[in-house]
């Protein structure tokens, strides 16, 4: 990963676990709001894939910035000629999860089995058997969750309304949907958007469970870029 990337970690494990929200996303707004990040300048044509990780104790503060930030982002006045104040679309992975399984007629089902299955809790699908129904429905061998993605998205962008993508909820949705193996699955899905996934968790567990994916740091502290496999 290089050296720089190394002494960024050690910076985050350093600091205090409490972040400060306030700055982070006064930050965040003054990356998207130029045209260069919604325009994906400077990436050498790899996809746009950015997370922004923060502390789970934070998750309240972190949703409500969320909605500011989208507020901000789309009344902005545009600072140069032709800019535009782009639209943002944000889908919590927790709704997606459960607009699947009522698409697909299951979702009482599930809900009903989750007593009798949840006797043992884990986060590997072999011991935990709710997980495991979860994981056989959702899990990185299927494309349901993908899929539905990329149609929100389509629908979004066809009606102006996909300029940037925010993805929320990973961890209302951990561990039958991870992080790494989700933005691996939405690779040619959506790949002319910036999107951001808004990761509840500390920046090493993220790396760690991401052997599979290339990090690079960019936009200083704030957003990792996820770059294609190696």
């Amino acid at each position: 990963m290089g050296d720089s990337m190394t002494d960024f970690i050690a910076s985050v494990e350093a600091a205090d676990e409490r972040r400060d929200i306030d700055a982070d996303f006064a930050h965040l707004r003054e990356i998207m709001e130029s045209r260069s990040f919604r325009t994906n300048s400077g990436l050498a044509g790899e996809q746009p894939y950015y997370i922004y990780d923060y502390p789970p104790r934070q998750e309240l503060e972190v949703a409500e910035h969320i909605k500011q930030l989208v507020g901000q982002l789309q009344t902005m006045t545009p600072k140069y000629d032709g800019d535009y104040a782009p639209q943002v679309l944000t889908l919590d992975l927790y709704d997606v999860v459960l607009e699947i399984l009522s698409k697909r007629g299951i979702l009482n089902r599930v809900l009903n089995r989750e007593e009798k299955r949840h006797r043992k809790v884990s986060s590997d699908a072999h011991t935990d058997k709710f997980l495991g129904l979860l994981d056989n429905v959702l899990g990185a061998d299927t494309a349901q969750l993908p899929d539905t993605i990329r149609d929100h998205y389509e629908q979004a962008k066809s009606e102006g309304g996909a300029d940037i993508v925010f993805i929320t909820g990973i961890g209302k949705v951990y561990p039958y949907i991870r992080a790494h193996t989700l933005l691996n699955a939405l690779q040619g899905r959506i790949d002319d958007r910036p999107l951001v996934l808004f990761y509840r968790a500390r920046l090493r567990e993220a790396l760690l469970r991401g052997r599979s994916c290339r990090y690079s740091a960019v936009c200083l502290e704030t957003i990792i870029i996820v770059l294609k496999p190696a």
